[in-house]
């Protein structure tokens, strides 16, 4: 068994449970402390994206017997590499090739012809609104060029609109964000692991609503998709990835590309060489049996991950939903559970619970036998969220 401290950018319970099974130490860099490393040897730093912040942290600890580098954060993939080339460790430290995971207009550009995407520019402040009507059509999308969890990420429908978000950004860098434009159409996403140049498992998963449209009160779920009840459209989003990944030369990884349904056509989105966010991972496994948090602590030890690559056939099929709280829809734990049937559900009532990411207070993780009843379960739940009522 291997033996030694792994250091890891931000906090993932998967990724620390993964490594406490396996018997190794942990050092963790993150932005925000966490109840979870109260007595853990951890540092903290304004961003996790300053590679040379971070790399003075780890080298003011004095880590000892570091053996590799993990990260579950978008914010940590370029600082990863990094750390691996300075401390001689197995995993991707190209770069050039971090930053193609990471920058949206570097990762479309690298892409073949046939690869169907949207069109992407960078844009500043005094980028003139109908040009980019011209070049990407009404309305188009404006969000950081190395953004994550649709944060900052808006459809622009007037010179007004796009006037008032670019003002946020005066005084940045020409390269902060980018313009795309809008590609209509459900939200896929496909979840897997790459190693040696192919990919060796993959899932395939599908947004109630996609996730940019949080930032105007929506609710985040997703739920995985069956192969054989999905014939089609599995495949199809299966070879996209694998088209994509050798396209932009992905190193061996956990993955997470995203993808729009636009009739018979997939467009693509975007891609991370890191784990998927959310509670993604927690409803494959439960689906698939398949744990992709072991599959990161794999690759952080630059170990063939397929010995945690033995999925089950589904019995059932996972959601997670991330509830929030609206105004004049006063709702309690126990008011969903009289009302649905949960896998799993936290919601505090007592109005103290932190926002967390995509808006949520709480999480729901639902199940079915076939994918349409897991919709009707999914959109009844999230409309008693919206409501406080049947």
């Amino acid at each position: 068994m291997t033996m030694g401290t792994v250091i890891v950018l931000g906090y993932r319970k998967g990724i620390d449970d993964a490594l406490r099974r396996r018997g190794l130490d942990t050092f963790h860099v993150v932005e925000k402390y966490k109840e979870a490393l109260h007595g853990r040897a951890f540092r903290r730093v304004a961003d996790l994206e300053d590679a040379q912040e971070v790399l003075r942290a780890v080298i003011g600890a004095d880590v000892p017997d570091v053996v590799g580098v993990a990260t579950g954060h978008e914010q940590g993939v370029f600082t990863s590499a990094l750390l691996r080339t300075h401390l001689a460790l197995p995993g991707d430290r190209d770069y050039g090739r971090a930053l193609r995971f990471r920058d949206k207009f570097l990762q479309k550009a690298a892409l073949p012809g046939e690869v169907a995407r949207a069109d992407c520019v960078y844009v500043t402040p005094e980028a003139s609104y109908t040009a980019l009507v011209s070049d990407l059509g009404t309305p188009f999308v404006v969000k950081p060029a190395n953004g994550f969890g649709a944060a900052r990420t808006t459809a622009v429908h007037s010179a007004q609109q796009f006037a008032r978000i670019m003002d946020d950004a005066r005084n940045r860098s020409d390269v902060a964000c980018v313009a795309e434009s809008f590609v209509h159409g459900q939200e896929i996403h496909i979840d897997g692991v790459r190693w040696g140049g192919q990919v060796l498992w993959s899932s395939v998963a599908q947004y109630h609503e996609p996730p940019m449209k949080w930032n105007e009160g929506s609710i985040l779920a997703s739920q995985i998709l069956s192969p054989e009840q999905n014939p089609e459209l599995v495949p199809k989003a299966q070879r996209l990835s694998e088209e994509v990944l050798a396209a932009l030369d992905a190193p061996n990884c956990v993955f997470h590309l995203e993808a729009f349904r636009d009739g018979e056509k997939l467009v693509f989105s975007e891609c991370a060489t890191r784990i998927s966010g959310a509670h993604l991972p927690e409803i494959v496994e439960l689906t698939h049996g398949v744990n992709l948090y072991d599959a990161v602590v794999s690759l952080a030890l630059g170990e063939d991950p397929s010995a945690t690559l033995t999925p089950k056939d589904p019995e059932r099929f996972f959601a997670y939903i991330y509830l929030r709280r609206f105004e004049g829809a006063e709702l309690a734990q126990a008011d969903f559970e009289k009302r649905f049937p949960f896998h799993e559900i936290n919601y505090p009532h007592d109005g103290t619970a932190r926002t967390g990411a995509y808006g949520r207070v709480g999480h729901a993780i639902v199940s079915a036998p076939t994918n349409a009843e897991l919709r009707e379960l999914i959109t009844e739940i999230v409309m008693f969220n919206e409501r406080g009522r049947d």
